[in-house]
């Protein structure tokens, strides 16, 4: 299985290392001061650096034909899902660990800092659905066809902005509080562990999906 990882890392590798640059970046130059577009834009990263990563290499494999490839080396269906959903797991821990300890390097009030991880968590829970569900797809109906389906999807869900904003027109303060309200009450301790036992359950699922397709 860590072949396999190793084999698929370049993708998620290169995603890591432009968003820790760019954060990096935009940390120095505000002096790590928590200003919202810096912790939004943070946040926005996390999904970038997965779910990039996750299409990325999965346009790789099917371009070159990399389960093809798979299917004749000793490895089994389980080794194989395996190793693409602890590549995301692993790289989502260690961008999200990494924003939650700069966070709480910030000269910013303990309460924003707070709110400021709470919300990047929240990305990487996210995030890390947004993975597991698009390999689930990918495995069940192939690279081309799910990313047909995620890209109309991510449109459609660019409008829910933009309704939401509407229908708060003249009460931004309103949904503002109600925002912070949200990730503050957020209890990470119950979070946190149902979301990784729902993700292993996709991967659990998504190894009976690729045994059963290559049956068929």
């Amino acid at each position: 299985m860590w072949n396999i990882i190793k084999r698929n890392i370049n993708s998620f590798a290169i995603y890591l290392t432009v968003v820790f640059i760019f954060t990096g970046f935009i940390a120095i130059s505000l002096n790590n001061e928590l200003k919202v577009g810096y912790v939004i834009i943070s946040g926005f990263l996390v999904i970038l650096q997965v779910v990039g990563g996750t299409f990325i290499n999965e346009q790789y494999e099917e371009k070159h034909k990399g389960y093809v490839f798979l299917s004749i080396l000793p490895v089994t269906e389980r080794e194989i899902v395996a190793a693409k959903f602890l590549l995301a797991l692993i790289t989502n821990v260690i961008f999200v660990g990494f924003l939650v300890l700069l966070f709480s390097l910030s000269p910013s009030p303990p309460e924003e800092i707070a709110l400021a991880q709470s919300f990047v968590l929240f990305m990487g829970i996210v995030s890390l659905a947004l993975a597991g569900l698009s390999y689930t797809g990918i495995f069940s109906i192939g690279y081309t066809k799910f990313a047909v389906i995620i890209l109309s999807f991510l449109v459609a869900l660019g409008l829910i902005p933009m309704l939401i904003m509407k229908s708060y027109q003249g009460r931004m303060d309103v949904l503002a509080d109600q925002i912070l309200e949200f990730y503050a009450g957020l209890n990470w301790w119950i979070i946190i562990p149902v979301t990784l036992i729902a993700y292993f359950g996709l991967m659990a699922l998504s190894v009976r999906i690729k045994s059963y397709r290559n049956l068929v």
